[in-house]
């Protein structure tokens, strides 16, 4: 097997717009086809042309269902792409979610930004019939010589690691590898043997808080507010983050049956994953399983209240405080939380956190840099609140975890190619896997082909 490239078209030194093609003597694998996102400059990269011919793809492996993964999927079917998407089922569920929340999304923006609709209600109907179904660790053959295999990523549910063979020739695509101990999910799968890994480096310049930090800072905050008798906002990712922080309230609030501020959950989207995750619970982690033995839901409690409808979600600011509410988007571009920041956001007793990677040029990371106002429908409205990050909820593996996973290669690989992070955090995590581990990696620069011998 002598002619194997690799061309990236998203996630190439910035973290979003996750897109790589695998061209192996002609047959041609596109992993992941993902959302750029960040300020309107890189929104706007999803309406540029695709650098290459969807009809000349042979077939697509998603690795979760994130939209910087999965979002530009669509487009895919309105090149006239007519081959499967392959993933697992709960990311094919998720996927199905996120993807039709975003053409909404996309639908309102279009017409303010008097834009085309990037694809249609017919393209997304397209890909819906094409997915197709993989379990952990279940070999799939694609041709005579090559096939993929996918393993537990450990970041979101069902998110996978890609291994490919190719003859005597093995490419893994990390995909977005979790942090260990997460509240819900399995720990990250080790692999044995590869000759060259496309891995993320999201956060390999840095360390999170450790488990114990993250959940008591989230309670800390908690119990601030109801002393305060204050408005605490989280900003949320409807996939993992929301859930993440239900299991931890919920484990809080069974345990302390006089604590009693409400929380509203204003995600409908995130109530909607979170339905994918109660019927998957078999791949939830030990931890996760244990409590299930005495509590049949980990994600709902005394004192929660899931707002569906509008109406519902405008009725929690007649609610008294003290009150909690989670929603999204979790980089504040969009969704209820909007709202929510205009009306609290300009008092000093209330709290804004953030739980998630903010890419720059968001709203969510502006206001955690410190911008003074925002925003928002024709009005400046001023930013008064307190406002911290927990970092210790992201879903992505710190520089710790990532080169722990490299380490437990038994077989040290060729090359390291390193995609999915902003360039200054690439160079550094680069720097790190040759004094720690002594193996050569590089950045994958956007549109570069690399042969990979």
């Amino acid at each position: 097997m002598k002619n194997i490239k690799l061309t990236s078209y998203g996630a190439t030194e910035e973290v979003t717009g996750s897109c790589h093609l695998l061209n192996i003597n002609g047959y041609r694998i596109l992993i992941d086809c993902g959302f750029f996102q960040g300020g309107q400059e890189n929104y706007f990269k999803n309406w540029e042309e695709l650098d290459f011919d969807p009809k000349d793809i042979d077939t697509v492996i998603l690795t979760h269902a994130h939209l910087d993964h999965c979002g530009r999927l669509p487009i895919l079917f309105a090149g006239k792409y007519k081959g499967n998407i392959y993933a697992t089922r709960p990311t094919i569920e998720l996927a199905q979610i996120v993807l039709g929340d975003n053409l909404e999304i996309m639908q309102r923006k279009t017409r303010r930004n008097k834009l085309a609709l990037l694809y249609s209600s017919k393209n997304l109907s397209d890909l819906n019939k094409s997915w197709k179904s993989v379990e952990y660790y279940n070999k799939q053959r694609l041709t005579d010589n090559i096939s993929f295999t996918l393993h537990n990523a450990g970041h979101i549910l069902g998110s996978a690691i890609v291994e490919i063979k190719a003859d005597d020739k093995i490419i893994v695509f990390s995909g977005d590898l979790g942090q260990e101990e997460m509240p819900l999910i399995k720990n990250v799968d080790y692999l044995d043997k590869a000759d060259y890994i496309i891995m993320e480096g999201t956060y390999g310049d840095r360390l999170h808080e450790n488990r114990e930090e993250r959940e008591t800072k989230l309670i800390k905050a908690t119990q601030k507010t109801a002393l305060n008798h204050s408005v605490m906002i989280v900003s949320t990712f409807a996939i993992e983050r929301a859930q993440d922080i239900l299991e931890i309230l919920n484990n809080y609030y069974e345990k302390h049956i006089d604590f009693n501020m409400p929380i509203f959950l204003d995600s409908p989207m995130a109530n909607s994953v979170t339905k994918v995750y109660r019927k998957h619970l078999d791949l939830l982690n030990e931890k996760a399983q244990n409590v299930l033995k005495n509590d049949n839901d980990l994600f709902s409690f005394p004192h929660l209240k899931v707002t569906n409808t509008v109406e519902k979600s405008k009725d929690i600011n007649r609610s008294s405080k003290p009150k909690m509410i989670i929603a999204g988007s979790g980089m504040m571009e969009g969704g209820r939380i909007l709202h929510h920041l205009a009306r609290y956001v300009s008092d000093y007793k209330n709290n804004v956190v953030f739980t998630g990677f903010q890419v720059p040029g968001t709203l969510g990371h502006k206001i955690l840099t410190g911008s003074f106002d925002f925003h928002y429908n024709n009005r400046i409205i001023p930013i008064k609140a307190n406002v911290e990050k927990i970092n210790g909820f992201s879903a992505h593996g710190d520089m710790n975890a990532l080169l722990n996973w490299l380490n437990n290669y038994k077989e040290k690989p060729k090359k390291i190619l390193l995609v999915h992070g902003n360039k200054e955090v690439l160079e550094s995590f680069s720097q790190s896997i040759k004094k720690e581990l002594n193996i050569n990696s590089e950045l994958v620069k956007y549109n570069q082909t690399i042969l990979l011998k």
